[in-house]
């Protein structure tokens, strides 16, 4: 039973994502904004049958195996002590290393490390970040110790010693999912942050072989592949990316080919790297600054790969101008679900501000409808396996991140469980190109 409470959460929401408005509390009231709003089928189809999932979501925890992650803390202290030293040896003297006012004052007033084109922070402190310190590696060989030493001083106490002191009696822990979180109806989740656990890197995968399942037991994942690429393809209508999608192309490979002027054969790894960056980031709205620091390549470079992106895939620009021209004639953005979000600053005449909506107006019909996706694939799960006599008891959900789902599948049932849900994960939805869901099982999260 879903209280009134959680009701008017959910409706609250769903009207205005960025809760920026006053709005009543009285749920008949809500009911009929979320009419008007178009939102209505939204609440009641996903939003609402989604509550009792991520309840015993919550209920049901993962495990973590303690004694690894007790080896793991030491090991990671170890290193840090190592690293400490190596830094203040190279400081000159010791100084708190995760005081961004000294560690400034140590790389640009001690050592003299030229901080020319170097921002400062809003309290005139010039910047220390991690973008920072990336472009300052050559300069000084202080650098990448202290770039190990934020990574694993982070990864310990975010995640280590958090899930630690999480872990209940059965080692299980028990992340609270948050529904009403973000503005595009992703799903966010807290005590500990599931999100942001690291998925590439040495460290990830220490982290991640952390979760492991019950005894007789499997983790099981599945991961929407390339979902935000296929929604794009399908709302710009774009007719090179729904051919490249129906006959299961490798579109960043297909879109180095398309920009560079190569045949798909000639495409080398780096030109694969670039298109598959600004593949992801067009559906942010990125510029060529953006590309550039984040590619790699020069800045005249990043503005001719986008001139040329655009030249070849003309429906996803004309798509993006027609969204922002109807961005600024309704005051809003929607997907193909009505899931609505207001944009109140997009016919500001302060251009930074118009500059930001309009990339919100890009990127929330693709954000919004791939969190749609997720959560139906979800319900359509959930009524699977509750059919099956299996829910909770054989196959738990467990996890959900960004575009994967975490099961804890029975090892009696798993080779029949898995192609069943992969097959409900890639029916959730239909799009003009086929929804594709890439699943694999292990005893530990790092194995799948």
């Amino acid at each position: 039973m879903i209280s009134n409470e959680k009701k008017i959460e959910l409706a609250q929401w769903l009207i205005d994502p960025d809760k920026k408005q006053t709005l009543p509390h009285d749920l008949a009231a809500l009911e009929e904004k979320l009419v008007a709003s178009g939102v209505s089928k939204v609440y009641k189809d996903i939003e609402l049958p989604l509550v009792e999932i991520l309840d015993s979501m919550h209920e049901t925890g993962i495990k973590v195996d303690l004694d690894y992650l007790t080896k793991l803390s030491r090991e990671m202290e170890k290193e840090i002590g190592e690293l400490v030293k190596k830094i203040y040896k190279q400081a000159g003297g010791e100084f708190n290393l995760n005081s961004p006012k000294q560690l400034s004052e140590v790389l640009f007033d001690r050592l003299k490390i030229s901080s020319e084109g170097i921002r400062s922070t809003k309290t005139g402190l010039r910047s220390t970040d991690i973008e920072t310190l990336e472009l300052l590696k050559s300069h000084h060989p202080i650098i990448e110790p202290i770039l190990r030493y934020r990574e694993i001083f982070k990864i310990k106490s975010t995640y280590i010693e958090p899930l630690r002191e999480l872990a209940d009696k059965k080692s299980r822990v028990h992340t609270s999912f948050i529904q009403t979180g973000t503005a595009t109806g992703r799903l966010s989740s807290q005590n500990p942050n599931m999100q942001n656990i690291p998925i590439m890197g040495e460290l990830g995968k220490k982290v991640r072989r952390a979760f492991v399942a019950d005894k007789g037991y499997n983790l099981a994942s599945f991961d929407y592949s390339q979902i935000e690429l296929r929604v794009l393809a399908t709302v710009s209508k774009d007719s090179i990316m729904i051919k490249a999608f129906n006959n299961d192309l490798d579109i960043h490979k297909l879109t180095a080919s398309k920009v560079y002027k190569v045949p798909l054969e000639k495409v080398t790894p780096e030109m694969r790297s670039a298109a598959k960056t600004l593949n992801f980031g067009i559906s942010y709205g990125m510029g060529p600054q953006a590309f550039s620091k984040t590619s790699g390549i020069s800045l005249g470079e990043a503005k001719k790969f986008i001139q040329e992106y655009f030249a070849d895939f003309a429906a996803v620009k004309k798509w993006q101008q027609e969204t922002i021209e109807k961005a600024r004639a309704f005051g809003y953005v929607e997907n193909l679900n009505g899931r609505r979000r207001w944009l109140p600053n997009i016919n500001w005449p302060n251009r930074r501000f118009a500059a930001e909506a309009e990339r919100i107006a890009i990127n929330m019909p693709i954000q919004g409808l791939a969190a749609d996706i997720i959560k139906l694939a979800m319900i359509w799960v959930a009524d699977l396996l509750k059919k099956k006599g299996w829910w909770e008891k054989r196959a738990r959900m467990l996890l959900t991140i960004h575009d994967e789902l975490l099961f804890e599948i029975d090892d009696d049932i798993l080779k029949e469980a898995m192609p069943l849900i992969k097959k409900e994960m890639e029916s959730a939805y239909k799009l003009s190109v086929p929804l594709k869901v890439d699943s694999a099982a292990g005893k530990t999260w790092e194995d799948v």
